[in-house]
């Protein structure tokens, strides 16, 4: 399959690498966060501000286009790749290249059903831009006082603090592509070593990023999928390890909130249930935030010897229960993307079965009556294992195999395989558990849950059933924690020598 691909690999080699990367920026600012682009890289269908799929340039592609400007892109001299026919060309280059891959792929309906879920961990996360409430939320975590303190060992300052260098880059990138850390002018002189100490941990030289992805790059109907080192090293220089380049900073965003997992899972042995811990009131916090007046909360409870423990929490109103399991799971890269005779995926999805079989086994023990702090009243009980991270839960590989593996999990647990009939279970994240109790707040946990336990939905995306049955409910959602990084923003640090 490299010969599809050395049309594109020829044409990048003419470029140089450095305005290539100054025009993915300026694409990814406009696709982002609305910013104008400049006129030479603009066309008549995005000056007059027509659809993404009108004008034929998404933020995934960009970055694909990112990663082939580093693997190809001349590092000195080179044509400027800054015009919109220059950019356009390499767009529908990776667009076609894309579709002749996929096409040269023998049929297999498995690959096919699995094609559909990868493309949502590669497209939908793009739906949903940065903003402060995201920060916050990640804030949230990880200045619990479980991980504030392994932050702290780790990165050599505190949560605040931390978190207040990701607002400030936020800011720094928004203006131009070349962060200075020209806020460190007013910081106490004990701040910079940490905060170069992290600069570095961000940025790596074109050249080693390239060898990095030629490791990673893969020429068969996994290209598009490749693992782009810029998730890890988002920040880019020639050498001089104080001027870096931001070619797709929603990429250094997210390095610098979600990418906090990976930095404190490698150094801390107690960083996952520490981290655990903490989404679990986190979890507790956004439900009483949205329902303080409306619901009944039951936090975990343990009893016995040997020890058994509740569900996590039990949210309550008059007509219905959510037994809520909260899981920080995550997928790792090949989980969301490669294609192969036993694909990840399925590994992945394996261990979210053993969440639900985890969840079902304590929910037999409340419904025993085995439960210290709960009761069984006749309520119908809803089960919920809500993640941190999205899985896309949907369509019918996901379902088909969760389903097996979910069978597998109840026959060594030896649980009722009827509870699952009788009690169906739901999967989300965080962010579409916020908009679910939002909409179980206004129209009642049994009637929101039944709908979308139903035949025909339960395969669907928790946000699309939202968007279309409870309109409204994910947008006023929102607002909670929407003051969420007021605490960053006038917590006392280094950096604002408060």
């Amino acid at each position: 399959m490299y010969e599809l691909y050395k049309p594109l690999r020829n044409y990048l080699r003419g470029f140089n690498l450095w305005s290539g990367l100054a025009t993915t920026y300026c694409y990814m600012q406009y696709l982002q966060f609305n910013k104008p682009l400049p006129e030479q890289l603009s066309t008549l269908k995005t000056r007059l501000g027509a659809s993404k799929i009108d004008t034929g340039i998404f933020e995934f592609i960009v970055e694909t286009l990112t990663r082939e400007l580093i693997l190809n892109g001349q590092q000195s001299g080179g044509k400027p790749f800054n015009t919109a026919p220059i950019a356009f060309k390499a767009f529908g280059m990776i667009h076609k290249l894309e579709d002749a891959k996929w096409s040269d792929v023998p049929p297999q309906s498995d690959d096919i059903l699995l094609q559909l879920s990868r493309i949502a961990f590669r497209q939908v996360p793009w739906q949903t831009p940065i903003t402060n409430r995201t920060i916050a939320r990640y804030y949230m975590l990880y200045s619990h006082p479980l991980v504030a303190p392994m932050v702290e060992a780790e990165f050599g300052m505190s949560a605040v603090e931390f978190f207040q260098i990701v607002l400030l880059l936020v800011e720094e990138t928004m203006q131009h592509p070349t962060p200075s850390f020209a806020f460190l002018e007013a910081a106490e002189q004990s701040i910079r070593v940490p905060v170069d100490a992290l600069s570095d941990r961000l940025s790596r030289s074109a050249s080693v990023l390239r060898e990095l992805t030629l490791e990673r790059q893969s020429y068969d109907v996994n290209w598009a999928y490749s693992f782009n080192p810029l998730r890890e090293y988002p920040l880019v220089h020639a050498g001089n390890l104080r001027k870096t380049m931001c070619p797709a900073p929603p990429i250094l965003v997210q390095r610098l909130t979600d990418g906090l997992y990976f930095d404190l899972i490698r150094s801390n042995s107690g960083f996952g249930n520490a981290i655990g811990g903490a989404f679990e009131d986190y979890v507790g916090q956004v439900a009483r935030s949205i329902g303080e007046d409306h619901f009944e909360f039951t936090r975990e409870a343990s009893w016995g010897k040997p020890e058994k423990r509740s569900v996590d929490w039990i949210v309550s109103d008059k007509g219905g229960c959510l037994f809520v399991e909260c899981k920080l799971a995550r997928l790792d890269i090949a989980s969301q993307t490669e294609i192969s005779p036993e694909p990840a995926f399925k590994t992945a999805i394996q261990r979210l079965a053993t969440n639900v079989g985890q969840l079902y086994a304590t929910l037999t023990d409340g419904l025993s009556g085995q439960y210290p702090h709960w009761q069984p009243d006749n309520r119908p009980i809803h089960p919920v294992v809500v993640t941190f991270h999205n899985w896309f839960v949907f369509g019918p590989f996901f379902y088909k195999n969760l389903d097996q593996f979910i069978t597998d999990e109840f026959k060594k647990r030896g649980l009722d395989s009827t509870l699952l009939i009788k009690h169906p279970f739901t999967i989300c994240a965080i962010d579409e558990f916020e908009g679910l109790l939002t909409a179980c707040r206004e129209h009642g946990i049994d009637k929101v849950l039944s709908e979308k336990n139903a035949p025909d939905r339960r395969q669907g995306l928790m946000q699309g059933f939202l968007a279309e049955r409870y309109a409204g409910s994910l947008t006023r959602a929102k607002r909670t924690f929407e003051d969420g990084t007021d605490p960053v923003i006038w917590g006392a640090s280094r950096l604002t020598r408060r």
